[in-house]
């Protein structure tokens, strides 16, 4: 009875869980246009957000895994709505991960350019530079005032 019990449990954690994923790949959304549009106080809160449900997140997972570990596996596996559940919870992960990527590449490119440009707009010196452990270290510009009036 209290694998059951344990079992129905899962499926709500499970449940639950995806709701929060729902919730966070829309913020994720919402981070995107944020950094294209460049509206850095919708980025923050759309952080804040996804923050505020990751921990959430992560709490439920770690009561899942106690009520796991109490059950068998293969009990588990029998209920199709648990395993429908649980699949559902993968697949929003791995499209996270891919949003994730997806704007870490944007960021990435974005940063390169504006590097690119600075370096062509603003040369610094042409000197390698090596860290303690041998790499070598991109100088970076030391200062630059612009003029915001245009």
């Amino acid at each position: 009875m209290e694998e059951m019990e344990n079992i129905l449990k899962i499926e709500q954690i499970l449940n639950n869980q995806n709701t929060l994923l729902d919730i966070i790949l829309a913020e994720q959304v919402k981070i995107r246009q944020a950094v294209m549009e460049k509206n850095w106080m919708k980025l923050q809160e759309c952080i804040e957000t996804i923050r505020e449900k990751t921990d959430v997140f992560v709490e439920l997972e770690k009561d899942r895994e106690v009520l796991a570990s109490a059950v068998d596996a293969e009990k588990i596996a029998g209920f199709e709505s648990v395993a429908k559940a649980e699949s559902a919870v993968r697949g929003k992960l791995l499209k996270s991960k891919v949003e994730n990527n997806a704007l870490g590449n944007y960021v990435k490119i974005v940063k390169d350019f504006v590097q690119g440009v600075i370096d062509n707009v603003v040369p610094q010196r042409r000197n390698t530079l090596y860290s303690r452990k041998g790499n070598i270290i991109k100088p970076q510009p030391e200062s630059m005032v612009l003029n915001r009036l245009f």
